[in-house]
């Protein structure tokens, strides 16, 4: 259908006939469902060139093709040239911030907007937990609580994103806790967006009971609630929960296997963990990605054995990253083994040499084996390099590999019907 109305308007100059606004806000929209961005950059001229007004149907469907490829100097020109806007045409344009990660810009129109509804919130939301400012999301869900605004569940599931960063329990029970009392829409999302959150925050007990409520489950539930027993301890749960997605017709994934491996590293489950590794491409045909080999370093780093992983390390098909050398240097530091700490620590020096963690845990190593000198020289590099250590934080690192929050900037550009009044 779209691929006619492409055809359509090429015939439409071709016999000379004017377009107008009601027709160019289907062409565009062809534009943005087949991605045909060229096209798109060629009616955006034939409207130009033929003076159609913009009003405020084609204004918005305007501003959500150039938020959709990122260019949000070129939608801002559209708002700012609209005669007329209503919700939709400021909460494109939040949204187009949000995506790009600009927040002050989307602070600042979101502030200046005459009125504001759940998307305005959720828009907001969501952008600052893209750009991983979580605290500020969390802040403006209570801001929003604070508004009465009810949200749906594209906004429940993005600050149960922020609090599972931030390791915010008592938040995140209050969000599960309105969900329940208020009968917002628990989707899969929200149900996945729980799992992540109790999970991270320690509390495996409720991750089982949203996990065994949810109607419906995708891989990513799977996924998050076997990686999420894996890391608090469970490995052989873990194991089990991996054996029953795959009795009931799940396949194994990308995500699935990074749940295995921490499960088998924190086990201690040396060869188990390796023969997973193996089946994970002979098997499965899944080619490993680096976060699998910084899994399999971890494996055989916790076990002791340092000189495994090293060699492990030296044989990656792919160039090994800071986060696996950095895991090497973490372990030679509990285990006290001086010379691969120096390895990794060599290796992360030139790989990242701004970041602090990489000067403290070396010294740390020193440190422990009364090694003074060493660790008065490393902080003297580190003040040369004029690197600075950060204040004390307390943060929780996730993995973002289910996309969650690209998912809910989609939901959003649905639920926005953006030639709607």
């Amino acid at each position: 259908m779209f691929r006619e109305v492409l055809g359509a308007f090429e015939a439409m100059k071709v016999a000379g006939v004017m377009c107008d606004a009601v027709t160019m806000v289907k062409v565009v929209l062809a534009c943005c469902f087949l991605g045909e961005w060229g096209v798109a950059d060629d009616v955006v001229r034939y409207i130009e060139e033929n003076e159609v007004k913009i009003d405020v149907y084609l204004g918005n469907t305007l501003i959500d093709m150039y938020g959709q490829r990122g260019m949000v100097n070129q939608a801002r020109d559209v708002f700012d040239r609209m005669q007329q806007r209503n919700m939709v045409s400021w909460n494109a344009m939040i949204m187009g911030y949000g995506k790009v990660g600009n927040l002050v810009a989307a602070q600042e129109l979101f502030d200046a907007m005459p009125q504001r509804d759940v998307i305005s919130w959720t828009s907001m939301l969501t952008g600052y937990s893209q750009a991983k400012q979580f605290t500020e999301a969390v802040s403006l869900f209570k801001e929003m609580m604070e508004a009465k605004v009810k949200p749906d569940e594209i906004t429940v599931a993005s600050v149960l994103s922020a609090c599972a960063h931030l390791g915010s329990l008592d938040v995140g029970e209050a969000v599960h806790q309105y969900i329940c009392k208020y009968d917002v829409k628990a989707d899969v999302y929200v149900g996945n967006a729980l799992i992540d959150m109790y999970c991270k925050c320690g509390v495996v007990e409720k991750a089982l009971e949203v996990f065994k409520d949810m109607k419906k489950k995708d891989s990513v539930s799977w996924n998050s609630v076997i990686a999420g027993l894996a890391v608090n301890g469970f490995a052989d749960t873990a194991l089990d929960y991996y054996s029953q997605m795959l009795k009931e017709g799940f396949k194994s994934s990308h995500g699935a296997f990074v749940g295995i491996l921490l499960a088998c590293a924190h086990a201690g489950l040396v060869d188990k963990g390796l023969e997973y590794f193996e089946r994970m491409e002979t098997v499965y045909g899944l080619k490993p990605e680096m976060k699998h080999y910084g899994c399999v370093v971890d494996l055989l780093s916790r076990s002791g054995n340092l000189q495994r992983a090293y060699e492990f390390i030296k044989n990656m098909p792919i160039v090994p990253d800071v986060i696996v050398w950095r895991i090497l240097l973490s372990a030679s530091q509990v285990h006290g083994n001086i010379p691969f700490a120096e390895i990794a620590t060599k290796k992360l020096l030139e790989l990242d040499p701004s970041n602090s963690s990489n000067y403290v845990l070396s010294s740390h190593t020193y440190a422990g084996s009364n090694r003074w000198e060493d660790v008065i020289k490393m902080r003297g590099l580190m003040e040369e390099s004029n690197v600075q250590k950060p204040t004390g934080s307390s943060s929780i690192e996730t993995n973002d590999s289910n996309g969650s929050l690209d998912s809910h900037f989609v939901k959003l550009q649905e639920k926005s019907n953006l030639t709607a009044t």
